[in-house]
């Protein structure tokens, strides 16, 4: 964001300060609401309160801070998958939180319902088929994390032999992007725990 002085007159020929973390925050709570296609540069600018040349000074184009909007989101407001993944315990415990934190997280207020990484780009037209493609990277990338832990799992003697790791871990990838669908369109965190309880019952047979 633009801070005028303490002043508040502007130096001469003194370019006022641009807070770039500010910038990057305010721009992924847009790209969460909107999506990418949906938030235009005038959008941004106008949240962030600079000029297209300050934002474009800044991240070099809309894409490139969209990219940085999806790094800070992992980083942050996604980290929990990861961390339900790495923690110590059985299978079904680590899976039951990376479930249950994931019905914390995408219902919680004050911020546009369901995950980024699976709502921020679905469909979009050609120009734009290069940033889609990374998106389902990463949404395959998540998954092949789930079918790892289960695998895991299975070797540790925690799931049957005759387990599929790989059908598992679709399933499981597949409720998290339906719990992302459900609470974008106002389910609370409650109604997705319950949708969280009838999806742990293939690990409990």
């Amino acid at each position: 964001m633009e801070i005028e002085n303490p002043s508040g007159r502007r130096g001469r020929g003194r370019p006022r300060q641009f807070d770039r973390q500010e910038a990057l925050e305010t721009a992924l709570v847009l790209f969460q609401a909107r999506g990418y296609e949906g938030t235009s540069i005038a959008d941004l600018t106008d949240a962030m309160g600079v000029t297209a040349t300050s934002l474009y000074g800044a991240f070099q184009s809309k894409e490139a801070l969209f990219e940085e909007a999806v790094a800070l989101y992992q980083q942050r407001d996604g980290a929990f998958a990861a961390e339900a993944l790495e923690r110590s315990g059985t299978v079904q415990t680590a899976i039951r939180t990376l479930l249950t934190q994931a019905a914390k997280h995408y219902a919680a207020s004050g911020r546009a319902g369901g995950c980024f990484i699976s709502l921020g780009l679905l469909s979009c037209g050609p120009d734009h088929h290069a940033i889609a493609q990374r998106m389902t990277a990463r949404r395959i990338a998540a998954r092949e994390a789930i079918k790892a832990r289960l695998d895991r799992g299975k070797s540790e003697g925690e799931l049957p032999e005759t387990s599929d790791t790989q059908a598992l871990a679709a399933f499981y990838a597949a409720t998290l992007q339906g719990l992302s669908v459900q609470a974008r369109d106002g389910a609370s965190e409650r109604d997705l725990r319950a949708i969280v309880d009838l999806a742990l019952i293939p690990l409990c047979t």
